[in-house]
């Protein structure tokens, strides 16, 4: 059955008992007719809200999501699929269009097909165990399982480190060997907890979009289904998430000022200014007050510091680097350069404070102006960098950008897998099968 396919869960609504009275509908009286019509209706009215808009709402269920709900009249649908008598085009119909629903319900299909996964408890010197588990999920298709390293045993490691976000030195290093332990149970969870982010997931990502996946920490730019650049981002710790969004980008800041936002200012720059009130001129972060006028540090009160406004002055050393992406959010975060270009090295990215940095963010935004039509070479940006005034270029909002959470989907290079880095996945699935 296709709801099945699409990992609704059914059985709890006694479909089978609805059909079985349905064959006796013509026998029955006015009374029973009204009550299996009503089942009925309840019935799809369930089902549809499973399949369209899964069974977690993402806005209510987390205090930093913004997903675009579907409005839908399920009465008027209900009409439609009674005079058409097609319930099966109903959910054709709503069945989401991205990519990543469609690819992460073959996997799960696939991963069900596997047999019992045995091969766990896996160490560093299992070779022959490692060999057949890369040969279990298909990186490899080794017939030798001895305890030979070949160059085929490492590039086969190579697919299986590449697939699941590792870094890929075609070692048995530990992050390595954590990903070959995990069951196939597991994974299946994984992609089930996916595919309902999917169901929240709206069709029209647009014809010019940024996609940016937290747990991948990369941000991809597509035009007319196109990709047209990667790039590596740093996204919010644990404690100071990274918001999921979608919007349009509407302006581009060359040489931006940072207001500090409050959470910055009561954790990070109070306590070091406090101890060292020089912390506001060696970072030339300039005080105002509430009449807008500039504060010396030495008048400065620090138990009343909600009461001012505090603006770091543009250039190299400025937190958000020599560029900003803005996008109209209630979280008002954004895309953004940074002056400490040394933490893209790193393994584990989730470093800021729920802002987006972007490792090479001058080529972005070139190629966005492209796509706006607006006329600006590389030069000119930095003419007008090296200048040191902030500009903001309007954008016409022509591109839009998706902050998503995908720990799990299914691409041309296979099945991928992410570390759930915000340690949502297990929550997730506990709500889903309840």
């Amino acid at each position: 059955m296709k709801l099945e396919k699409d990992e609704i869960n059914i059985q709890h609504l006694q479909l089978t008992k609805l059909a079985f009275r349905h064959r006796d509908y013509n026998k029955m009286n006015l009374d029973e007719k009204s009550e299996i019509d009503i089942a009925f209706t309840n019935t799809f009215f369930t089902v549809s809200k499973l399949f369209i808009h899964g069974k977690i709402n993402p806005n209510k269920y987390y205090s930093d999501w913004i997903v675009p709900q579907r409005e839908l009249d399920f009465f008027r649908e209900l009409e439609q699929v009674l005079s058409d008598a097609s319930f099966q085009d109903f959910f054709e119909k709503y069945t989401p269009k991205n990519g990543y629903y469609n690819g992460i319900k073959d996997a799960i299909q696939i991963y069900k097909k596997l047999p019992n996964d045995t091969l766990l408890n896996i160490s560093y010197h299992d070779i022959s165990k490692i060999k057949k588990k890369l040969n279990y999920y298909n990186d490899a298709q080794f017939s030798d399982f001895s305890d030979n390293i070949s160059v085929d045993f490492t590039e086969a490691l190579k697919r299986f480190q590449k697939r699941h976000g590792l870094f890929p030195n075609g070692k048995i290093d530990d992050e390595t060997l954590i990903e070959l332990n995990v069951s196939k149970e597991d994974r299946l969870r994984q992609l089930k907890v996916n595919l309902e982010r999917a169901r929240w997931f709206y069709n029209d990502l647009g014809q010019h979009y940024v996609m940016v996946n937290l747990p991948e920490c990369k941000l991809f730019l597509f035009s007319n289904g196109n990709l047209l650049q990667q790039h590596d981002i740093i996204i919010g710790t644990n404690e100071r998430k990274t918001p999921i969004l979608s919007s349009s980008f509407n302006n581009l800041i060359l040489n931006p000022t940072w207001t500090i936002p409050p959470t910055i200012l009561k954790n990070d720059v109070v306590p070091k200014a406090t101890y060292n009130l020089d912390y506001f001129s060696n970072n030339r972060i300039t005080i105002y007050d509430k009449k807008d006028k500039a504060v010396d540090p030495l008048n400065w009160n620090s138990d009343l510091f909600k009461n001012y406004r505090y603006v770091q002055s543009p250039g190299s050393n400025n937190a958000l680097g020599l560029i900003k992406f803005d996008f109209p959010n209630s979280h008002s975060v954004y895309l953004h350069d940074t002056s400490n270009r040394s933490f893209f090295l790193r393994k584990n990215r989730d470093l800021s404070s729920g802002c987006v940095r972007v490792k090479d963010p001058f080529d972005l935004a070139i190629e966005i102006l492209k796509i706006e039509a607006i006329d600006y070479s590389m030069a000119d940006l930095e003419n007008i960098i090296n200048i040191g005034n902030t500009k903001r270029i309007p954008l016409k909002q022509k591109v839009k950008i998706h902050q998503h959470y995908w720990t799990a989907w299914k691409d041309e290079n296979g099945i991928q897998f992410r570390k759930d880095i915000y340690q949502l996945d297990k929550a997730l699935y506990k709500r889903l099968i309840k």
